[in-house]
């Protein structure tokens, strides 16, 4: 969706899960949020939340799928793992307003306390967090719409920015602490600037027949919009479906879409683009193309 960057020139006791109801509520058991917050570290700044399901545990795949393989502790791996709160589907925006909006489940990540968060920069944000618990610091940088490039690096050491309508001048200023609290004070700067129209700096386009988690279907705008493939299923056939997830505006809490339609199966499971069907359907947005379809590079 628009964000602020549209100013610049051109953002544990595991269970066994039965199944969910249709409303997303869990008939099982749940986990102690502390025992994934050395995986996903920002549940160690969540007070509110004391037990979450995986979200593998959450959906069982469609009748007929199996979900696809992919490797451990890689970016899906840590997507198709992530905590889910046991007992809701409203979805609340960053002031806590309650929002309308479709979904099936909703994540257990902070939005913050601004209007930053929505749906390209919810992308980031998960891509940031993977690279941040993998330690993988070096990597972390991505770009705001005019084109210029924040890096984690640059900005422990004091990089600042003045912007002024489309124009970017870097400053230096005093170093940062290398902490997680500096570490969310760059995102949140970085969200300001960043968008859908930014994400074509920081990822490569992707064919239909290799997407995999962690994929984006992105159009670009003003407002432009952004969902994020959170798992995949295929069937024998060759049919392939994703959980999809997404932020919006006002900026929400990450949620699971929900919706009906012959494209999707038990209102979760998103068939995704083929030659049949080159398009991907969502309740919130306009179809995406097969062509929309990015990787983050790095």
């Amino acid at each position: 969706m628009m964000s602020y960057a549209t100013k610049l020139a051109a953002p544990l006791v595991f269970l066994c899960l039965i199944g969910a109801t249709p409303d997303g509520s869990s008939t099982s058991t749940t986990v102690n949020a502390s025992e994934l917050a050395h995986r996903y570290t920002w549940l160690e700044e969540m007070d509110d939340v004391e037990t979450v399901i995986p979200l593998s545990q959450r959906f069982e795949p469609p009748q007929g799928f199996e979900r696809v393989d992919i490797e451990p502790n890689s970016y899906a791996d840590f997507l198709r793992e992530l905590p889910t709160f046991p007992d809701r589907t409203t979805v609340r925006a960053f002031d806590g307003r309650r929002l309308n909006s479709p979904a099936a489940s909703i994540v257990a990540l902070d939005v913050g306390r601004r209007d930053v968060q929505q749906c390209a920069t919810t992308a980031i944000r998960l891509h940031a967090e993977y690279l941040w618990q993998a330690q993988r610091h070096d990597e972390l940088s991505y770009h705001f719409t005019s084109g210029d490039r924040s890096g984690w690096d640059e900005w422990l050491n004091g990089e600042r920015f003045v912007i002024q309508g489309s124009s970017v001048e870097r400053r230096n200023g005093a170093a940062r602490a290398p902490t997680r609290s500096t570490f969310r004070e760059y995102l949140d700067h970085l969200f300001i600037y960043a968008g859908t129209l930014s994400l074509r700096h920081d990822t490569e386009q992707v064919a239909p027949q290799e997407l995999q988690p962690g994929d984006i279907f992105n159009d670009p705008g003003s407002p432009g919009h952004a969902v994020i493939l959170l798992d995949i299923a295929e069937s024998p056939d060759g049919r392939r479906a994703a959980l999809i997830g997404q932020g919006f505006m006002p900026a929400p809490e990450l949620h699971v879409l929900y919706a009906s339609g012959p494209r999707v199966l038990d209102n979760v499971w998103f068939l995704l683009p083929d030659d049949d069907h080159p398009r991907l359907d969502t309740p919130s947005w306009p179809a995406f193309s097969s062509h929309q379809a990015l990787r983050f590079d790095h």
